[in-house]
């Protein structure tokens, strides 16, 4: 007989009172329901379900969170004015988008999405801030690993700013596998890996789909 485990996770309490309502009405607990997923998901090798996010595309939580190392010039506590200031912005501010069938997608490269990180050219900034404000800028995940190999060769900003920094840009920007994407961007935040390998490790943990690479860095990350 296997020994037993114990596992403690805290939840808010309203959630923890809607899951108990919930499992309860399916004819089972919330113990039994965690223990359901956690065996689903190691028999399977992944997520046993296709998370979906919830994105509020056409807001502006991630413009200028790079403001500093696009102007080195600024000493350390105009930066931590400067970010404190952005992020009081985002916490006021309630963004209108378009409805989803009156929308024109425009597709974004890097330099857009550098320009409205760093705000550190004032026309190009602006007009990118608009651009991403409307909701209607797509971008793809090759464009956004050269955002995060720019970002880390060239402005020397740390990884974990990075990661934190893509993850808000997914709030901002409707991002073609962005589930991935978000992923990609804690585990690059928390290891060594270039951005494109945490892609394929993300796309592994949610999928559950083998990948061969020759890769030992990458291989033993993968499951």
């Amino acid at each position: 007989m296997s020994k037993q485990a114990t596992m403690q996770i805290r939840v808010d309490e309203e959630l923890k009172q809607e899951a108990d309502q919930l499992f309860e009405a399916l004819g089972m607990s919330l113990s039994e329901a965690v223990r359901l997923f956690v065996a689903q998901a190691v028999n399977e090798r992944r997520l046993p379900f296709t998370p979906h996010t919830s994105k509020s595309e056409g807001g502006t939580s991630a413009f200028g969170k790079l403001k500093h190392y696009g102007n080195p010039q600024l000493t350390g506590d105009e930066r931590t004015a400067w970010l404190k200031e952005q992020s009081e912005k985002s916490n006021r501010s309630r963004h209108r988008t378009l409805p989803e069938k009156d929308r024109v997608v425009t597709i974004v490269d890097e330099t857009v999405l550098l320009r409205y990180l760093l705000d550190d050219e004032p026309r190009p900034s602006a007009k990118a801030r608009r651009l991403i404000a409307s909701g209607c800028a797509q971008a793809y995940p090759e464009v956004v690993a050269r955002t995060v190999r720019i970002l880390d060769e060239d402005y020397r900003v740390p990884r974990s700013l990075i990661g934190t920094v893509i993850e808000l840009l997914a709030d901002d920007v409707s991002l073609q596998d962005g589930t991935a994407i978000r992923l990609a961007a804690r585990l690059y935040a928390g290891n060594r890996l270039p951005f494109t390998a945490c892609l394929t490790v993300s796309r592994n943990v949610l999928t559950g789909h083998h990948v061969e690479s020759f890769n030992r860095q990458l291989s033993g990350n993968l499951s």
